[in-house]
C-alpha cells in the first residue's frame, strides 16, 4: 500500500465522513474515523517510521486475537484460520477506509465463544463428578501452546482446565479449614458467607462474572483494544488511550485528581464497593461514606437524577463520580452495616482536589549505631515515580526531593540513599532535574530520533545540592526515567548502584498526541470529544557513555539476590521490543571522589554468603525455575495434598529457623537503629518523632478494607527491626561507603 494514499486518502475519507455526520446530525462518535487518525499518527510519528501495510496488518491480527484470548482457550484453530482468510492482509485497508468492523466482528465471535464455553462449564459442573484420582496433568501456562483444533478438541482441553481449577479450590478450602482450626476459630467466622460457597459455585461465578464484563464493552472500548494493539505492534510502549484512560494517565503523572477520594471495586452483586478512603479527602472530610459501603446510584448536583449504576463498568462509575472542583456528587449507597439491600440512603459530597500522598516522595532519617559506639546518619529518599503535572506545572518530584534533601542535609547526614525500586519512570524533564541535584552542570542523557538526529539533554544546575556519599537502589521494575537517572550517576561515577541483576531495559521516549488536535475543525464535536490520545515512541535514549539502556537496562555495581531473578519481566520479555544499540560517547568529567566499588562489593559478598535470607531466595528461585520449566500440575488429589503438605512443612521449618535467628539478632542489635519518617507535610517541623525500628506507619494516607483471608495466611516472623534483608544489606553497604570515604578524605588531607 502506498504511504501517500494512507495519509491523503484517509484524510479525504475522514473529511467526507465528517461532513456526512454533521449534516445528518448523528450524535454517536465515529470510532472508524478515530481509528483512521490513530493509524496515521502511529505510522508517521513512530520511531521506526514503519508504514501500516500488509505485514503490519498480519501482525495486528495475531496480536489482537492473542490480546483477547491470551491463554488460547476460547478461539479454535478453525476460528484463527477464518480470521486469517478474511483479514490477514486487509486490516490496514479497513482502517484507512474508516471501518473497525473487523475488530467488532472478531470481538463478537470472541464473546460468542465465551458464552458457549460458560454454558459448557455450567453443564460440566452440574453433570460431572470429579474424583481427582487420575494420573493426568494440566498445563499451568498456555501462552505458547497451540490453539485447540476445533470445538471437540476445545471440549477436551476445557474439561482438564475446569478439573484443575476445581482441584485448586478444593485444596484451598482444605488448607483454609486446617488453618482456621489451628487458630481455634470457625472458617465462617473469618470469611463470613464466602465460606459457604462450594468450589463448583466459585468456579461458575468466576466465569459468569467474566462473561458479563465482556458484554459491557461497547464500540468505544473495542476501538480502544484494537488501536492499543496496533500501537503495540510497533513497540510495547506505544499505546492508545481512550478519553477516560487519558484522564487517568494525567492523574497518575500529577498524583492528584478532582473527585471524592475513594477507592472502588466491583462486586458480584453488581454494586461498586468502597475499598478505601483517602485520609483528608472530600469523602473523609464529609464523614458519611464508610469502608465496605456499596454504591448503587450516582447523581449530579443536589437535585440531579440518580442514575442506577448496578453492573455498570467500574471506569464509567468512576467517570460519573469525578467532576469539576466545587460541584456536588450524590451517592445512593447501601451502608456496610445494613440489615438487607433494601436499606439505602443518599450522601452528598463536594468534589475537591485529592492529593495521592502515598505516591509522593518521602524520606527516612536513619541513625545507625556501630559496636564501637560510633554513629552514622543516613538519609533515605523513597521515590515511586518521576511525577509531574504536565498541564499546570504544580507538581514536581524533583522539587519535592530537593525539599527533603535540604532537610536531611540540615540533619547532618553522612550518606544518602535514593530508592528507585518499583519506580517505573515518568517525566524525562524531572529525571534531568533530579540528576542535577547530585552533579554540577553537565550532560545527562542523549536521544536519537527516526532521522538518526542525536540530541543531548543537560543539567543546567551550576552546583550539586548534595555532593556526599551516594547510593541509588534499583530493581527489575525500575524503568525509563529511573534508568536515565541511575545510568547518568553511574557513568559519572557519582553513585554506587545496588539492586537486581539489571533494571527493566526501557530505553525509549514517548510523547502523548491528543488525536482531536489532528482532526479538521469541521469534524463533529462528539467524535473529537471521544478521540482519546496516542502515546507513541518517538526517540531512543542513550547514556552519556554511549550505550543504550534498551533491553539491557542498567546493571548495578553491586547485585543482590532477588525473587525477581527468575520471573519473566523486563523489556526483553515483551513482544516487538526495539533493539539495543550504541552511539558515540559524550565528553564529561568524572566525579572527583570515585566510589570504591570493588572494596564495597567484596565486603557485601562476605555478608551475603552468611546471610540466611539470601540463601532462602536462591533456594526458592531454583524451585520456581524448575516448576516453570515443567509447566504442568497433577490432577490427582492425593499427590497434590502430599505436595502441599511437603511445602507446608518446609515453610514451618523455615519460619522456626527464622524465629530463633531473629531473636538472636534482636538481642545482639538492641538499639542499633533510630528512624524518623519525613514527609512533605512535616519536612519543616522543628523536631521529628523517632522510633526504634522500621515498622510501617499505621496512619497511611488511605484507609483500606481488610482482606478477609489475611487472617488465614501463615505469618512469617517479623524481620529484626522490621528491616528486610535487602534493605539491611543496602544500609550496610552505605555504611561501608561512608566509612571508606571518611578514611580516604583523612588520607588525602594529611600533610
Amino acid at each position: 500500500m502506498n504511504t501517500n494514499r494512507n495519509i491523503i486518502g484517509a484524510f479525504l475519507s475522514t473529511i467526507a465522513v465528517g461532513i456526512t455526520l454533521q449534516t445528518s446530525a448523528i450524535s454517536a462518535p465515529s470510532y472508524g474515523t478515530i481509528a483512521q487518525y490513530v493509524a496515521n499518527l502511529v505510522q508517521n510519528n513512530h520511531y521506526s517510521r514503519t508504514d501500516f501495510e500488509d505485514d503490519v496488518s498480519e501482525e495486528l491480527l495475531k496480536s489482537f486475537v492473542s490480546f483477547l484470548d491470551t491463554s488460547k482457550l476460547y478461539f479454535t484453530q478453525e476460528d484463527i484460520d477464518t480470521f486469517e482468510r478474511k483479514y490477514k492482509t486487509s486490516l490496514d485497508d479497513h482502517i484507512f477506509e474508516g471501518s473497525i468492523k473487523p475488530a467488532t466482528d472478531i470481538y463478537s465471535i470472541y464473546v460468542k465463544r465465551v458464552q458457549e464455553r460458560v454454558a459448557k462449564i455450567e453443564e460440566i459442573l452440574k453433570t460431572v463428578d470429579f474424583k481427582f484420582d487420575s494420573d493426568r496433568t494440566v498445563e499451568k501456562r498456555r501462552k505458547d501452546s497451540e490453539w485447540p483444533a476445533d470445538k471437540a478438541a476445545s471440549d477436551v482441553l476445557w474439561k482438564n482446565v475446569i478439573e484443575g481449577q476445581l482441584l485448586a479450590e478444593e485444596l484451598r478450602t482444605i488448607s483454609q479449614k486446617e488453618r482456621a482450626k489451628e487458630l481455634g476459630k470457625k472458617l465462617e467466622d473469618i470469611l463470613g458467607s464466602d465460606s459457604n460457597e462450594t468450589p463448583k459455585e466459585k468456579i461458575l461465578k468466576r466465569y459468569t462474572r467474566f462473561m458479563r464484563s465482556l458484554d459491557e464493552n461497547d464500540e468505544e472500548e473495542i476501538c480502544n483494544f484494537f488501536m492499543s494493539t496496533l500501537s503495540q505492534v510497533y513497540d510495547p510502549h506505544s499505546e492508545y488511550f481512550s478519553q477516560s484512560e487519558l484522564e487517568n494517565f494525567r492523574v497518575n503523572m500529577g498524583n492528584k485528581l478532582v473527585g471524592i477520594g475513594a477507592l472502588l471495586s466491583t462486586e458480584d452483586g453488581g454494586a461498586a464497593k468502597i475499598q478505601g478512603i483517602v485520609v483528608g479527602g472530600p469523602a473523609d472530610k464529609a464523614g458519611e461514606l464508610q469502608i465496605n459501603d456499596r454504591i448503587v446510584g450516582v447523581g449530579q448536583g443536589e437535585d440531579g437524577e440518580i442514575v442506577d449504576i448496578m453492573y455498570m463498568k467500574l471506569n464509567k462509575i468512576v467517570d460519573m463520580i469525578r467532576g469539576k472542583k466545587g460541584t456536588v456528587v450524590v451517592l445512593k449507597i447501601i451502608p456496610a452495616d445494613a440489615a438487607d439491600d433494601s436499606q439505602t440512603r443518599k450522601i452528598l459530597i463536594n468534589r475537591d482536589q485529592v492529593n495521592l500522598k502515598d505516591k509522593l516522595a518521602n524520606a527516612e532519617l536513619i541513625e545507625v549505631s556501630a559496636p564501637n559506639n560510633t554513629k552514622q546518619r543516613i538519609g533515605w529518599i523513597n521515590l515511586y515515580a518521576f511525577y509531574a503535572d504536565m498541564q499546570r506545572g504544580t507538581s514536581s518530584c524533583s522539587a519535592d526531593v530537593k525539599k527533603l534533601l535540604e532537610r536531611l542535609k540540615a540533619e547532618k547526614i553522612e550518606g544518602l540513599v535514593v530508592d528507585l525500586r518499583g519506580n517505573g519512570g515518568g517525566s524525562l524533564e524531572e529525571a534531568i532535574r533530579m540528576t542535577g541535584l547530585f552533579i554540577p552542570s553537565g550532560p545527562v542523557v542523549q536521544a536519537k530520533n527516526a532521522k538518526n538526529k542525536i540530541t543531548d539533554r543537560t543539567s543546567r544546575t551550576p552546583l550539586a545540592i548534595y555532593d556526599g556519599p551516594l547510593v541509588v537502589l534499583t530493581d527489575r521494575s525500575s524503568a525509563s526515567a529511573s534508568e536515565i537517572f541511575a545510568a547518568a550517576l553511574q557513568d559519572y561515577q557519582r553513585a554506587v548502584i545496588i539492586g537486581d541483576k539489571s533494571t527493566f531495559g526501557k530505553g525509549t521516549v514517548q510523547t502523548v498526541m491528543p488525536v482531536a488536535q489532528y482532526m479538521p475543525v469541521i469534524f463533529p464535536r462528539e467524535t473529537k470529544e471521544r478521540a482519546g490520545a496516542l502515546k507513541v515512541t518517538i526517540q531512543k535514549f542513550y547514556r552519556i557513555a554511549g550505550g543504550s539502556t534498551q533491553l539491557e537496562g542498567v546493571v548495578p555495581d553491586i547485585i543482590l539476590p532477588s525473587y525477581r531473578d527468575e520471573i519473566e519481566t523486563g523489556e526483553a520479555s515483551l513482544p516487538n521490543a526495539l533493539e539495543h544499540d550504541a552511539i558515540r560517547k559524550m565528553k564529561y568529567n568524572l566525579f572527583e571522589h570515585v566510589p570504591p566499588i570493588e572494596k564495597l562489593r567484596a565486603l557485601s559478598m562476605a555478608r551475603l554468603n552468611s546471610e540466611k535470607e539470601f540463601q532462602y531466595i536462591k533456594e526458592d528461585n531454583k524451585r520456581f525455575k524448575d516448576a516453570k520449566e515443567k509447566n504442568t500440575i497433577s490432577l490427582n488429589l492425593k499427590k497434590r495434598m502430599a505436595e502441599t503438605a511437603e511445602e507446608k512443612e518446609r515453610r514451618h521449618a523455615r519460619n522456626a529457623e527464622r524465629t530463633k535467628l531473629f531473636a538472636k539478632i534482636n538481642e545482639r542489635e538492641n538499639g542499633r537503629y533510630k528512624v524518623a519518617k519525613i514527609t512533605l507535610d512535616n519536612v519543616a517541623a522543628k523536631e521529628f518523632k523517632w522510633q526504634e525500628n522500621f515498622k510501617p506507619d499505621d496512619n497511611k494516607s488511605m484507609r483500606r478494607a481488610k482482606d478477609k483471608e489475611e487472617e488465614l495466611a501463615e505469618k512469617t516472623p517479623d524481620f529484626p527491626h522490621f528491616l528486610p534483608a535487602a534493605k539491611r544489606e543496602m544500609l550496610n553497604i552505605t555504611g561501608d561507603l561512608i566509612s571508606i570515604s571518611k578514611d580516604l578524605h583523612t588520607a588525602e588531607t594529611k600533610p
